[in-house]
């Protein structure tokens, strides 16, 4: 059957100039809230920068969006799932001033975090993956730089409240995006693959420094899942395997003697945690907080839990987060929100791995385990790119022409080697 990729490859000027005009706004927003976490700099400063990303982002956004889901399970799911969504939003929607500039420029917790799955929505066009990848390039860039200029906070020793949150805001705003293209590694030059290990391996030494087991886990699950999916692509599996088990038992060796035979050193505050407890008192609190009608509905988008002595500069002893996910979901949402988010985005995965032919849709599948696995530890639903890239991969795992699009007009394309006005027929039967 003779089937053209015509409609993947090609755009037109004015799709281009949107997408871009999206991205620049979402990357403006977003690394000016990220600079804004430091409490270094102006907050009025860095909110104009937010407002006129979101004038970037939003229309642009809203414009390229369509609602053109083939398949018949997910329009049913995401329109439930969006409808709950909205009564999350309106039943506990801001009512003064204080909640309304939190609604817009936290990038957390916001009620911007609620645009998130309408990502899915965007066309699966290659042009528009492309330029998702470059946004996450850029993301990567920034972590550099602001790591670089707040190198002594972030390097400062013992319970330092603010370097802990910078680094959290730091790696899960602007690094941990760009472990989805280490995933996705044959679509990149060997340059930007060795760039993507830099960035890697910078967010695990900021992770041992301050502690942060979370990040860490985060850090060691993709690099499992990358070295699994290129495991599963290359032909010398032999030599790779043996190759992984020497190297890896030499660094667990000297890894094990570093870090017995160093006192006092930048690596102790990882070593004197070990695994404390730091979560149970919070989960009780929860646990005693919700009523029955809550655990299934939730409280709404600024519903808050009874948890006093956990934050310091908290005087109400109510907290609007929990640090795990899962939770996270059901505060807002209730069981029924997480419900709908688990049937969307399970099936997409076996979609992915075992009816697809190709990396992009492999490594898309691999990124949606990837966030249920760290949903406990961790938070990820936020505005953020790592929470967008699910929605983003859910679409393409349950898009049947992205995942049987063969291996190599995806490589040609993403290097560089097709434009996006090419026509590329193929032959499927």
């Amino acid at each position: 059957m003779e089937k053209s990729l015509t409609p993947f490859l090609q755009t037109t000027y004015r799709e281009r100039e949107l997408v871009n005009l999206m991205w620049i706004g979402f990357l403006l927003y977003t690394l000016s809230y990220t600079l804004s976490t430091t409490t270094y700099v102006n907050y009025i400063i860095c909110q104009v920068v937010q407002i006129i990303g979101l004038l970037l982002f939003i229309p642009s956004f809203f414009i390229l969006s369509k609602y053109r889901l083939r398949n018949t399970y997910l329009q049913v799911l995401f329109s439930l799932y969006m409808f709950w969504i909205s009564f999350i939003v309106i039943r506990d929607f801001p009512s003064n001033y204080d909640q309304i500039k939190f609604m817009i420029f936290d990038g957390w917790f916001g009620g911007i975090l609620y645009l998130s799955p309408l990502f899915i929505l965007l066309p699966l066009k290659l042009f528009y993956i492309r330029k998702i990848f470059q946004a996450i390039f850029i993301l990567a860039i920034a972590f550099l730089f602001y790591d670089a200029f707040f190198l002594s906070e972030l390097l400062s020793q013992g319970e330092n409240l603010n370097s802990l949150n910078i680094v959290e805001y730091f790696s899960k705003t602007l690094a941990v995006p760009a472990f989805f293209l280490l995933m996705a590694y044959g679509y990149h030059s060997n340059r930007r693959k060795f760039f993507l290990i830099i960035i890697l391996l910078v967010t695990i030494f900021f992770a041992l420094v301050r502690a942060r087991r979370g990040l860490l886990f985060m850090c060691g699950l993709t690099a499992i899942f990358s070295y699994l999916l290129y495991l599963s692509q290359t032909r010398n599996k032999f030599f790779l395997v043996l190759l992984t088990i020497i190297c890896g038992g030499i660094l667990f060796i000297f890894g094990l003697e570093f870090f017995t035979s160093h006192k006092n050193g930048v690596f102790d505050h990882i070593i004197d945690r070990g695994l404390e407890d730091t979560r149970s008192t919070v989960e009780i609190c929860f646990h005693q907080d919700l009523s029955s009608l809550d655990w299934i509905i939730g409280k709404g988008m600024m519903g808050e839990y009874f948890c006093p002595g956990i934050d310091p500069n908290d005087v109400t002893g109510y907290r609007s987060t929990i640090e795990t996910d899962y939770l996270q979901i059901i505060l807002k949402g209730g069981l029924i929100s997480l419900a709908l988010f688990l049937l969307i985005t399970i099936p997409a995965i076996f979609k992915g791995l075992f009816y697809s032919s190709n990396l992009l849709s492999k490594a898309a599948a691999i990124w949606i385990v990837w966030v249920l696995l760290n949903m406990y530890p961790s938070t990820i639903h936020t505005f953020t790119m790592q929470y967008v890239l699910l929605w983003i991969a859910v679409g393409i795992c349950y898009s049947k022409n992205i995942r049987y699009m063969p291996e190599q007009i995806l490589v040609d394309y993403f290097r560089g080697y097709i434009d996006s006005n090419s026509k590329y027929p193929i032959s499927n039967s």
